[in-house]
């Protein structure tokens, strides 16, 4: 509770972004949505930690309606990239036991899974696209 008071704005930061992104994939394009989330600076100060971004990410989306894999690394990435920290999306594809088509998106980051499941849930995924984000 400390941690969530504390970290109040983040969580309604997140929140915000996880229900825009949402929205957005929901009415447009994913190339459309990119060029608004991708993130051209970033400063030092003020940096925060991956792991609260991240957790906070995590609890804001389970109260935005169907914010999917998606949506919640598309947001990730954001804030990674807003805090200095560069991230990859990657999305990947598997066939179900019944023969359904299935895409999953999953946030690298310094080379691990940070969002989207464990190494063993992922490992089912084909990869087929990196998404990185676009800090310069």
């Amino acid at each position: 509770m400390r941690l969530a008071g504390r970290h109040a704005g983040l969580l309604v930061h997140s929140f915000v972004l996880l229900a825009a992104v949402r929205i957005a994939l929901y009415t447009t394009t994913y190339h459309r949505i990119a060029k608004y989330v991708r993130v051209d600076n970033h400063g030092p100060e003020g940096r925060r930690p991956v792991y609260l971004i991240v957790w906070a990410v995590e609890h804001a989306s389970r109260i935005v309606p169907r914010a999917n894999c998606l949506t919640r690394a598309l947001v990730l990435q954001y804030l990674l990239g807003r805090n200095g920290h560069g991230s990859i999306i990657r999305v990947g594809v598997a066939q179900s036991d019944v023969a359904v088509f299935e895409a999953h998106a999953w946030v690298l980051y310094e080379g691990g899974v940070i969002m989207g499941g464990t190494a063993e849930e992922i490992s089912r995924y084909t990869p087929i696209v990196d998404l990185a984000a676009d800090i310069r």
